[in-house]
């Protein structure tokens, strides 16, 4: 038995390594690239940046053409008040659809699951469409509207599965001490789906931050990850530019888990510990 048992631990210690090293290996081209100039990642990728050179970071972040702070601020736009709104919103909507048993609850309940089966990708035509038509301008609010749309069947979905889970004693109790309906709602329901709340907004908020088609297409609004796109030109791409741009990409995303680390445990955990 301890022989079969010491078989298993030792292939899926292997297993595990490998995966390590399958999802190190990205993250170090990437890291190592940043320092190398274009014709040395394209003739040596893999070898170490010597020397090491900061032309690339230098180059974006004193390009007039890119302005890459106002990228920063597009980018922590989308995130901060997409993230905010889509949560408000979902967990009102989830809470009214939780708490009522009749047949249009239910059925917009289905309605929010539909969004959930519908490819993000074949709605950018129809809205494009949409706002040419009803002359809505394509800028920062528009997007941050787009993506708070798009986010908010998965939204829906999540608070209305850990509300059912939450008893009403509580609320009732609120209620016969003459709480009204935003009351419970504020200082009751959301202080219990706090796990979830932070769930959803690490889903959502990585998505928002990480989306690259929705801002290119959809206005053209130039955030963090469309830098990127505008090192790769159509013959010929500046390679130690866009490592650059990779870089201050996930820097505040790495930025914030290390310092949130707890929460971001804690929150993606909540679902499973919940049931």
């Amino acid at each position: 038995m301890k022989t079969k048992k010491n078989k298993g631990e030792t292939i899926l210690s292997v297993i595990v390594i490998l995966l390590a090293v399958i999802f190190f290996i990205p993250l170090y081209l990437a890291v190592i690239n940043i320092f190398k100039t274009t014709d040395v990642i394209r003739s040596k990728p893999v070898s170490l940046p010597i020397p090491p050179t900061l032309d690339n970071i230098i180059s974006v972040l004193t390009d007039p053409n890119v302005q890459i702070w106002k990228m920063y601020f597009n980018s922590l736009c989308i995130t901060i008040f997409g993230a905010g709104i889509c949560i408000l919103v979902s967990a009102m909507a989830a809470y009214y659809l939780a708490r009522r048993t009749d047949r249009g609850a239910k059925a917009m309940y289905v309605y929010f699951l539909f969004g959930l089966m519908v490819p993000y990708v074949i709605v950018y035509v129809p809205l494009v469409t949409m706002f040419s038509r009803l002359h809505i301008p394509l800028s920062l609010p528009t997007l941050i509207f787009v993506f708070v749309s798009g986010s908010i069947s998965f939204s829906v979905f999540m608070f209305y599965a850990f509300i059912h889970t939450l008893p009403r004693d509580l609320e009732e109790a609120a209620i016969i001490d003459g709480a009204g309906q935003w009351t419970l709602f504020l200082r009751i329901v959301m202080p219990l789906i706090k796990p979830c709340t932070t769930t959803v907004a690490i889903f959502i908020g990585l998505s928002m931050w990480n989306d690259f088609l929705t801002p290119l297409l959809i206005g053209q609004i130039k955030t963090i990850t469309v830098g990127i796109y505008t090192a790769i030109g159509p013959y010929a791409s500046d390679w130690g530019s866009v490592f650059a741009y990779v870089m201050f990409a996930t820097l505040p995303i790495a930025v914030t888990y290390v310092f949130a680390q707890k929460q971001f445990i804690s929150g993606l955990t909540a679902g499973a510990l919940k049931g």
